[in-house]
C-alpha cells in the first residue's frame, strides 16, 4: 500500500492511498456522505489480487485537510479533484465505484469525463435535488416515525418543519455541546434508517469520534442544503449521456435512505445499464447480500 497527499488548491490537501496490484485494473473508490471519508473496511469489497484500488478522502473529509472545510467545496470541485488524482497517478482510464453519495458523484464525474471512465459500479445511489433531501429530513416522518421523532426531539417544535436547517445551525454553532448533540442525533437517525434492527439510542461514541462526526455532518449539511450542487433534472439528463458505458446499479429493495424508485429512474436514463436488486437489504454497504452483489458486479470486465 502507498499513500500521500495532493495539493488541490484553495488550502485543500487531499489524502489518497492505493493498494492491490499496480498492474491490474485501476478502480477508484468514492466514499459516501458527503463528508464521511474512506472507511478501511471499503478495501474488503475489492479483489486486490487483480485490481489496483485507489481511495481518497474528498475535500474536507476523512484525512484530507482542512478537516470539515466548506469553503471552495462543491461537486464541481470534487470532479476536478478526481481528475487531478487520475493525472497524478498516471492513469488513462479507470473504473469508478461508489455508494450512496459516492455513486452520485461517480455518475456526475463519468458524465463530465467520458474518456477517462471505463465503467461504473454503484450502490444505493442517492438522487440529488431539494425534493430528495426533503424526503430524508421531513417525509420519512411518515415512514419511520420513531427514528424521525428521535431526531426532531433535538430542536423546538417551531423548527421541525426544516430539520436540516435547524441541524446546520447547531453544527456550525460556537456551542461545542450543541454541535456534538446535533451530530450524534443525525448519526443515530442515519443508523436507524440504514440498519432498522439497531436500537435508536444506545450508541454513544467517544469524545474524539463525536468531534469527527461534527465535522462530517457540518460538511454534509453544506452539501445537502445546496441539493449537492446538482439539479435533479440536469443530473438525469447527464445520466443519458452514459449510454453504452458499462454501468451496474445495485440497490437494496428496503432502502429508506435512498428510495428504490430513484434507482429505477436512473436506470431508465442510462441505455444498456444493469439494475441489480438486493432482496431483504436496505442501505447497508456491508450486508452480506449487498457485498455478494457488489463483488459479482466487479467481476464483470469493462
Amino acid at each position: 500500500m502507498s499513500n500521500g497527499f495532493i495539493d488541490a488548491g484553495d488550502t485543500h490537501r487531499l489524502y489518497f492511498e492505493t493498494l492491490g496490484n499496480p498492474s491490474g485494473e485501476p478502480v477508484l473508490v468514492l466514499h459516501g456522505g458527503p463528508g464521511s471519508g474512506c472507511s478501511p473496511r471499503l478495501a474488503e469489497l475489492y479483489d486486490t489480487a487483480r485490481q489496483w484500488v485507489i481511495l481518497f478522502d474528498q475535500r474536507g473529509a476523512g484525512r484530507s485537510t482542512p478537516a470539515g472545510e466548506t469553503r471552495a467545496n462543491t461537486t464541481a470541485h470534487l470532479i476536478a479533484d478526481i481528475e487531478l488524482l487520475r493525472r497524478h497517478l498516471g492513469i488513462a482510464r479507470w473504473r469508478v465505484t461508489g455508494g450512496s453519495w459516492g455513486a452520485t458523484l461517480a455518475l456526475a464525474y463519468a458524465a463530465a469525463t467520458p474518456l477517462a471512465t471505463s465503467g461504473l459500479v454503484l450502490r444505493s445511489t442517492f438522487m440529488p435535488g431539494a425534493a430528495n433531501v426533503r424526503w430524508f429530513f421531513q417525509d420519512l416522518a411518515e415512514v419511520s416515525p420513531a427514528a424521525w421523532q428521535a431526531l426532531a426531539a433535538l430542536v423546538p417544535e417551531g423548527e421541525r418543519d426544516d430539520l436540516l436547517a435547524a441541524l446546520q445551525v447547531r453544527l456550525n454553532a460556537a456551542d461545542h455541546a450543541a454541535a456534538r448533540a446535533a451530530a450524534l442525533a443525525w448519526a443515530r437517525y442515519e443508523r436507524a434508517l440504514a440498519e432498522p434492527s439497531a436500537p435508536l439510542d444506545d450508541w454513544l461514541p467517544g469524545s474524539a469520534e463525536l468531534d469527527r462526526l461534527v465535522l462530517k455532518y457540518r460538511l454534509q449539511a453544506h452539501y445537502l442544503r445546496a441539493g449537492c450542487f446538482l439539479d435533479e433534472a440536469a443530473f438525469l439528463s447527464a445520466c443519458e449521456t452514459l449510454a453504452g458505458l458499462p454501468v451496474t446499479l445495485i440497490h437494496g429493495r428496503l432502502d429508506q435512505v435512498c428510495p428504490p424508485a430513484n434507482a429505477e429512474r436512473i436506470h431508465a436514463r442510462i441505455a444498456g445499464s444493469r439494475l441489480v436488486w438486493v432482496e431483504g437489504c436496505g442501505h447497508e454497504a456491508f450486508h452480506p447480500a449487498m457485498v455478494s452483489a457488489w463483488r459479482q458486479a466487479l467481476l464483470i470486465t469493462c
